[in-house]
């Protein structure tokens, strides 16, 4: 294990000129968490929203704070009453917050396993947009198998995220329209 924690944190609001590397305490788990070493932390627009503090779920946060809104991330250790995960598993995790560090804890009930052999960096990639995507179509949408959606935006994280889902549910793609076959 490191003897440092490193961490990226947002001492004022404004540019990435605002972000400092610093060292912090490695944390050790309390009851129903994990510390992970970090493997990956997507860098998003969401975080650039947050930065500038224009994101409301984060408004009421007190600066300063790590940054990093995802995480991939090897359990090296387990609060001993957490069963469901061991020291070695690859988890990732929507953090919003704080994942932008060598060390973070995380709740357990929150966790997800990353399968050996996927890239930790494109697994990173996939959190936020993936879970948006799949959130507008199920819990939103409530979408049913053979019905038609539109997707606007289709060449972003998001909605190419939606066109895959689309897929996988069954759903029927729309007739692709551009600007040019407009009538």
């Amino acid at each position: 294990m490191s003897a440092v924690n490193h961490a990226v944190q947002l001492f004022e609001y404004g540019g990435p000129e605002c972000l400092r590397v610093v060292d912090l305490p490695i944390p050790t788990p309390g009851s129903g968490e994990v510390r992970v070493r970090v493997l990956a932390s997507s860098v998003n627009y969401t975080e650039t929203l947050l930065r500038q503090h224009l994101y409301p779920q984060t408004a009421a946060y007190k600066l300063p704070f790590v940054m990093g809104y995802d995480v991939v991330g090897e359990i090296d250790e387990v609060h001993p009453d957490v069963v469901q995960f061991k020291v070695g598993d690859r988890v990732a995790d929507m953090t919003v917050v704080g994942s932008d560090a060598t060390y973070r804890l995380l709740k357990a009930k929150d966790l997800t396993i990353v399968p050996q052999g996927i890239d930790p960096a494109e697994a990173a990639t996939l959190i936020l947009s993936w879970t948006t995507a799949y959130q507008m179509l199920h819990r939103s949408a409530k979408v049913k198998p053979g019905q038609r959606i539109l997707v606007h935006g289709a060449g972003g994280a998001v909605g190419q995220a939606l066109l895959s889902l689309a897929r996988i549910a069954a759903l029927r793609p729309g007739e692709l329209r551009t600007a040019s076959t407009r009538g």
